[in-house]
């Protein structure tokens, strides 16, 4: 590795120190201890460190806050850290852009733009991560029904394949290389720099909090909500009460009554909006609260919880999170299936997302998805001591399995243990197409080698 010191501008540090600390991920799952960790200053650091792995048959993955689940941020090879490209070079208020490095996290973003009455259209649940991780997942956010994702609002990326070429990439130049690297999954190339769209924002929130208790009526309001453009977000969990044990077969389980909550929250400037109005025609059990923000503490809700999980020690277990995005027909019968079997402390830690979409808000050709008018994201989100991942994991993986069955995709974003048929399932007729495009922009396999099982 001495070498490669001489090939890049940026760090390459060898030292047990710096190699231990990125050999793990979010998930808690697995660890890798890499050979060396670059931290490149450019672009051209990048596409070396390529070329030299790629020359000599090391494996590379990159990392920016390492929020993967299956590995994807850990290698035996090499790891290159995004985290070091973190600047903001330009805003332009008249089009409702800025160009920015991809390890810029996106709570810096978000505050560098608030002051300037700005905001990306699409934002992630968590802050923290960075603006090139999420792009390579799609990035998916409360907004997502009304912009697609994160993915979508990309105007043009700089990327370097794993041949280590930097393409300027976008719609109209090189979009093949722009298409292969939306939610690409870091596969294809590695994204250095993102032109993203953003949009004007008013300054307060209204958060209303509803709950129902029955999953048909939330599902039919949240269409209804979706398609008349009522509210600018909206969000969702199942959330279990406990009813105690009850007998099946010679066992005793434990389970409960599962209810919706619903937060659907309005910007607004000055004056509030109207509440009957708002919530005319719903059919939700109860109204528990409602709530006006200013629009930064809204992008930041979820700290609150980020910091409940780091205090009662959820955030150092693993995180085995198992997301699906299921056809609106069949939604309901595959989520009434797996709560009836979900026991209430198996979440303990963690949550159950529900995430209502339309199907028709993304174009990103790999961020595979049902066709069809609305969407509904599904998330068993666990905090699992590691002395219990024998028992998760198999179960996760059959909840994953009966969302295929059900006509669902998977969120390539949590984890993933696919065989080459479960593979082959998830990318359907586009398949073929991803062998090809992992044989011309990385056709040493150096990025990420086996993650997926490819056609080799």
């Amino acid at each position: 590795m001495q070498e490669l010191g001489s090939l890049v501008k940026g760090e390459v540090l060898t030292d047990e120190a710096a190699r231990l600390s990125v050999s793990g991920d979010f998930g808690r799952i697995m660890t890798k201890v890499p050979q060396a960790v670059v931290r490149p200053s450019s672009a051209e650091d990048v596409a070396a460190v390529l070329r030299f792995a790629s020359a000599r048959g090391i494996p590379v993955s990159t990392r920016g806050e390492a929020h993967s689940q299956t590995g994807q941020s850990l290698s035996s090879g090499i790891v290159i850290d995004l985290g070091s490209l973190e600047t903001i070079h330009s805003v332009d208020r008249k089009a409702l852009t800025v160009t920015l490095d991809s390890g810029v996290r996106w709570r810096t973003l978000v505050e560098h733009l608030y002051p300037m009455g700005l905001i990306p259209r699409v934002l992630t649940n968590n802050l923290n991560v960075t603006i090139g991780g999420t792009l390579s997942v799609a990035g998916l956010g409360v907004a997502s029904f009304r912009f697609g994702a994160q993915g979508d609002n990309v105007l043009e990326l700089q990327a370097v394949t794993g041949a280590g070429e930097i393409v300027e990439c976008s719609a109209e130049k090189n979009r093949e290389v722009f298409d292969a690297v939306r939610s690409g999954l870091g596969q294809f190339g590695v994204i250095t720099r993102a032109k993203l769209l953003l949009r004007e924002f008013l300054p307060k929130v209204r958060m209303y909090f509803l709950l129902y208790d029955e999953l048909g009526a939330f599902m039919e309001d949240a269409a209804a909500l979706m398609d008349e453009g009522r509210f600018s977000y909206l969000e969702s969990w199942c959330v279990p009460c406990p009813q105690g044990f009850k007998l099946e077969g010679e066992r005793k389980r434990a389970f409960a009554q599962w209810f919706y909550p619903l937060h659907a929250t309005i910007e607004f400037r000055e004056k509030a909006p109207e509440d009957a109005a708002m919530l005319a025609g719903l059919h939700h059990y109860r109204q528990t609260h409602v709530e006006d923000r200013s629009l930064m503490d809204f992008a930041a809700r979820l700290d609150p919880l980020f910091e409940i999980w780091r205090r009662s020690g959820a955030w150092d277990m693993a995180h085995p999170w198992m997301e699906a995005i299921m056809p609106w027909e069949t939604a309901r019968a595959f989520i009434d299936a797996v709560l009836s079997e979900m026991e209430p402390q198996q979440i303990a830690g963690g949550h159950i997302l529900l995430w209502p979409s339309k199907g028709t808000t993304s174009s990103i050709p790999l961020f595979m998805r049902p066709s069809c008018q609305h969407v509904m994201g599904f998330g068993i989100l666990p905090a699992v001591p590691q002395r219990f991942l024998d028992i998760a994991l198999p179960r996760l993986d059959a909840a994953s399995d009966l969302a295929m069955v059900f006509g669902g995709k998977r969120y390539l974003s949590g984890i993933i243990r696919f065989d080459k048929d479960r593979w082959r399932q998830h990318w359907g007729e586009k398949w073929d197409e991803v062998n090809r495009l992992k044989k011309k922009f990385d056709p040493t396999y150096t990025l990420n080698p086996g993650f997926i099982d490819y056609d080799r």
